[in-house]
């Protein structure tokens, strides 16, 4: 399992904030908790109104709680105009520490919590727009089942700059190497393959060499980052594709329709070769074999919640023939 992990934490800085927030008996006490998790929930949704929403509270509620915090803390942490709030110098340092403790916080609760009983509470998944049906939630009965505390909220196709803004806890991506911002464990491969409707391929001919492919009208997924050029074997060609589309399912219907050649992962189209739907061409100069992904933020921890998912996803891809 390859995992990239957060540095050791800076405990000076830390270190600092609790003795400033928790030492002596009159400066909040633990009240200055929900001061913290209110300033890093107005950072994180960029206003007062989203935070209070994030938060499920008042409006009014936030904007004391942040402001009892500046007080006590002896700095002002978010510079505040008619149109937007954003963190001072001061706040975004003060931000980090937070969401680390926060984030720590969490970890410890879930960690006291399972060791007497399963995981709980709700898991927020990102995935692929094709793959989450065919893949994920055919394996949801069996994870309910053996987890029934743990609650699924799907989202299809949130991108990486999405995952911290929409407070995913989970995300699936299917690439050749994925965003070194991120936390990784590989659980799969996924085998990008060259497919054509038989009725494209009768009225353009087959392609039997991956030069070939200039001479044809494409198909290119943009995720794949085949925009410009296509790897095929021990050759790249440089292409301009007819059609682009970040969508899995776009991608397949435009192959299906008969619009020319299309580079897919194989999964997506694997029932269609088998139906006799999609041709395969160039078998002999297969593209570079990517892999399937769990990824989460670093700002993220792994959670018993996160660590059981993303097992049993691993053992259902698996079993349904994705290889390790």
């Amino acid at each position: 399992m390859t995992r990239t992990r957060l540095g050791a934490p800076r405990w000076t800085e830390e270190t600092a904030v609790l003795d400033r927030l928790f030492a002596g008996a009159n400066n909040g006490g633990m009240h200055d908790l929900a001061g913290i998790e209110a300033f890093v929930a107005v950072v994180e949704r960029g206003s007062f109104t989203a935070a209070a929403k994030t938060l499920q509270t008042a409006k009014s509620s936030v904007s004391e709680a942040v402001r009892a915090l500046e007080d006590r803390m002896g700095a002002r942490l978010l510079g505040r105009t008619t149109r937007s709030v954003a963190p001072t110098e001061a706040g975004a340092t003060f931000y980090r520490t937070c969401r680390r403790l926060l984030d720590e916080l969490a970890t410890a609760r879930a960690e006291a919590q399972t060791r007497h009983k399963s995981p709980t509470g709700t898991l927020r998944v990102a995935a692929p727009d094709g793959f989450a049906p065919r893949f994920i939630v055919p394996g949801l009965s069996s994870f309910r089942a053996a987890h029934p505390a743990i609650d699924i909220d799907l989202i299809e196709g949130a991108s990486a700059a999405r995952l911290v803004d929409e407070r995913i806890d989970l995300a699936i991506r299917i690439v050749a190497k994925p965003e070194p911002s991120l936390v990784v464990r590989r659980i799969a491969t996924s085998r990008i393959v060259i497919v054509a409707a038989p009725s494209y391929l009768a009225a353009a001919g087959t392609p039997t060499a991956p030069r070939d492919v200039t001479r044809h009208q494409l198909i290119g997924f943009s995720p794949l980052d085949w925009r410009e050029s296509w790897r095929l074997g021990k050759e790249t060609v440089k292409v301009k594709p007819k059609l682009l589309t970040n969508a899995t399912e776009s991608l397949r219907a435009a192959a299906l329709a008969g619009l020319g050649l299309a580079a897919v992962p194989e999964w997506l189209v694997a029932d269609a070769i088998v139906a006799g739907q999609l041709t395969t061409v160039l078998d002999g100069h297969p593209a570079p074999v990517g892999g399937v992904y769990a990824v989460y933020p670093t700002n993220r921890l792994l959670t018993p919640r996160i660590r059981t998912f993303v097992d049993h996803l691993a053992r259902d891809l698996r079993a349904r023939g994705l290889p390790r």
